[in-house]
């Protein structure tokens, strides 16, 4: 594997948890609200996929020796941008959501990663390692016009755009601890919208009671309506999904059992949230209503099924 690769990775997970009596797994799968293309590892490599909701078997969009991840589908549906490593280092690719013309955006020496689109379609935010560090660029969805709106010496990784497109959220190692961030769509006006309290010179805290916030905060996904974001909260060792105000004020779990998720993506119309979990002991993508209720798990498989993001419903 990549190192990047495996560095990206182990941010997001760690370890194995159960279902509680708020978050059941059931076998007849709520109805879902449109496509979700993810990555899979299923055929040997990493590869995008997409499950139709009238199918149960994924449709595979790539099909090269290369891995290819992080999938993040246009607003209007008629493409997908996602990260590849088949032509040397992770770049930034897009492709028509019928898997026809791939073609490359971005050429960097360092590592490109976690394409997000703007709500209209014109730009994509990304992480870059080319100044030596990871920032947060912006480019137009052709791949020109690539812009630095982080530069700061942190690692800032995982933007996610505001739905009237006037911000971006993120996530930064820039104060000691990983938090999530919000700023100016220009890059102006950076502030920090969670507190974690965690680094690895101070003294390992205990764990945190449900509900409360003590090592990490990462994974940002704004929801449709504007009014919440979705993030992962980290104890350093499991990790349950969040949701708080856009201001930062108003937390309040959806997953308390700790079961190791990643990646909260939420679906269009606000109603659900997909994510990848290791509760079975592999990552799968699972699906919940927006209130942490309704667990369904979408794929079962013995390889790694991440990163889902949602496509527009029909």
């Amino acid at each position: 594997m990549n190192p990047r690769w495996l560095t990206i990775a182990l941010l997001c997970f760690a370890a194995c948890g159960k279902s509680d009596d708020k978050n059941p797994v059931i076998a007849t799968p709520s109805p879902r609200s449109g496509p979700i293309v993810f990555s899979s590892q299923r055929d040997g490599n990493a590869e995008i996929y997409v499950l139709y909701p009238d199918s149960a078997s994924p449709a595979r969009m790539t099909n090269n020796s290369a891995a290819d991840r992080e999938p993040a589908w246009s607003p209007d549906g008629a493409r997908i941008a996602f990260v590849s490593d088949r032509d040397g280092d992770p770049e930034i690719y897009v492709m028509n959501s019928d898997s026809s013309g791939q073609s490359r955006l971005t050429f960097n020496p360092g590592a490109d990663g976690h394409p997000a689109w703007s709500p209209d379609g014109t730009k994509l935010a990304f992480v870059s390692e080319v100044t030596g560090n990871a920032e947060i660029f912006l480019m137009n969805a052709d791949g020109t016009d690539t812009t630095n709106v982080t530069k700061n010496p942190g690692q800032d990784r995982w933007p996610t755009w505001s739905p009237d497109g006037a911000r971006i959220a993120f996530q930064s190692t820039r104060d000691y601890s990983t938090d999530i961030y919000v700023m100016n769509a220009d890059g102006s006006n950076q502030i920090a919208l969670t507190n974690a309290r965690f680094w690895s010179a101070r003294p390992t805290p205990a764990r945190p009671a449900p509900g409360v916030l003590i090592w990490s905060a990462m994974c940002p996904d704004w929801s449709p309506d504007g009014g919440k974001i979705a993030f992962i909260a980290w104890d350093g060792g499991l990790a349950g999904i969040q949701v708080m105000s856009p201001n930062g004020y108003s937390h309040s779990f959806l997953m308390q059992d700790w079961g190791y998720e990643a990646s909260p993506a939420w679906s269009r119309d606000g109603a659900r949230l997909a994510f990848a979990t290791r509760r079975d002991g592999n990552s799968e993508i699972y699906v919940m209503d927006a209130d942490g209720r309704r667990l369904v798990r979408l794929t079962e498989n013995s390889a790694e099924d991440e990163a889902p993001d949602w496509g527009p419903g029909k």
